[in-house]
């Protein structure tokens, strides 16, 4: 295999790119049955058959890999400790690391690498997982990312865009400089010096799940418009709200990340009623959602920039790099002080067996990364009729 990092390539250089997900099922598993489960999950997905290359041009790519360094251990520590000790932790991704997991008698919990996939990928790898363990049949899953070239046509750009990103490839390329693995490392080190993050975990039942269905669905709204509106009901001035949205257009169960996303500015009117501010949440979600281009702006734009910027703009932000073009636009984009509000990522009612043999996934907690360009990081996800809502920051 060698595939362009192209889409991703932002996740390449991010000092905070772990995906954790908990899975709780309803009785213990023997570690080696896990450990052999795992062992074999890892094959049937190309991506974590892999590595990452940066090359002396600046452009990365995944190639073959004959020896993972994917991982499977025993935990005592609980989620978050667990977390605040491998978020410091650099995934080797040159060496082939995309995924770690750690089991604790019941619990089963995924760490994962954005360049192994986005989150419905992670969802994927546990069904996966989960089938190994039940000693059921699994196929091969071929690495899928999404490419300039997949996007639909209608979601070009306008020229605008193009003469932006052009001015600062040009600026850029009088100070370019291509980042390396150790450049990596030292953003790591530094930035996790003084650093952690904090995690908040609610859980809601079937009873209070379906009563904020109902309520959504009486509003003519999406649960997700809901929590945003909920969220921001208190807060005295205008939010930039970030939403993670699905960019698969054939419905692939590949891992890799096929991730694209919107953002949405609302101020909450007090002279409204929640109904009504969930209502006008909702239709700018869906106004960004219903056009290609607002859908895709974010992949297309970021995919006009030279390689080696965007690595750029994620050394900025870790404060181990101080490029005047690199500063600029870091500070445009929204890597610095001007992050995202709040960033949220719904991957609604997962859609895998939650039955595996005599195994039974009781409820999946789903924890997204705190990523360079958001301060606030939401994740929400439903197994069965249990939905988890964790909200990921750094210490204060």
């Amino acid at each position: 295999m060698r595939y362009r990092i192209d889409t991703e390539r932002v996740d390449l250089f991010d000092v905070n790119i772990i995906i954790t997900m908990k899975v709780s099922l309803d009785k213990a598993i023997d570690f080696d049955a896990a450990k052999v489960a795992f062992t074999k999950a890892c094959s049937f997905h190309e991506v974590l058959n892999s590595r990452v290359v940066i090359e002396d041009s600046g452009e990365a790519y995944y190639v073959d890999n004959d020896d993972p360094h994917n991982s499977i251990n025993m935990t005592d520590l609980d989620l978050e400790e667990l977390i605040n000790e491998n978020e410091r932790k650099r995934f080797r991704i040159e060496e082939g690391e995309f995924i770690r997991v750690f089991v604790s008698k019941d619990v089963v919990i995924f760490m994962m690498h954005h360049l192994g996939g986005d989150g419905k990928s992670l969802i994927y790898f546990i069904e996966t997982f989960m089938k190994c363990l039940a000693g059921q049949e699994c196929e091969s899953a071929p690495f899928r990312s999404i490419g300039l070239y997949d996007l639909p046509a209608e979601s070009k750009l306008p020229f605008f865009y193009k003469l932006l990103a052009d001015s600062w490839n040009k600026k850029w390329k009088k100070e370019r400089k291509v980042f390396g693995f150790d450049d990596m490392d030292n953003a790591y080190s530094g930035f996790w010096k003084d650093r952690k993050t904090e995690i908040e975990l609610k859980r809601y039942s079937k009873e209070e799940l379906g009563n904020m269905i109902r309520t959504a669905k009486s509003s003519g709204v999406s649960l997700t418009a809901c929590f945003i509106t909920d969220m921001i009901k208190d807060l005295n001035s205008t939010q930039d709200v970030g939403l993670a949205v699905d960019g698969r257009t054939d419905g692939n169960r590949s891992m890799g990340n096929q991730a694209t996303g919107i953002s949405v500015k609302y101020r909450y009117d007090n002279r409204k009623s929640f109904e009504d501010n969930a209502k006008a949440v909702f239709k700018a979600m869906r106004r960004k959602l219903d056009d290609s281009r607002s859908r895709y702006l974010i992949l297309r734009f970021m995919g006009l920039l030279d390689p080696t910027l965007k690595d750029s703009l994620n050394m900025v932000y870790a404060g181990c790099f101080r490029g005047r073009t690199a500063c600029k636009v870091a500070a445009l984009l929204g890597y610095g002080d001007n992050v995202k509000d709040i960033s949220i990522t719904n991957l609604t009612k997962v859609d895998i067996p939650l039955e595996y043999g005599e195994f039974h996934i009781k409820e999946i907690a789903f924890v997204p990364p705190v990523v360079s360009y958001a301060k606030n990081v939401i994740g929400i996800v439903t197994a069965g009729d249990v939905m988890t809502v964790a909200r990921h920051i750094y210490c204060s």
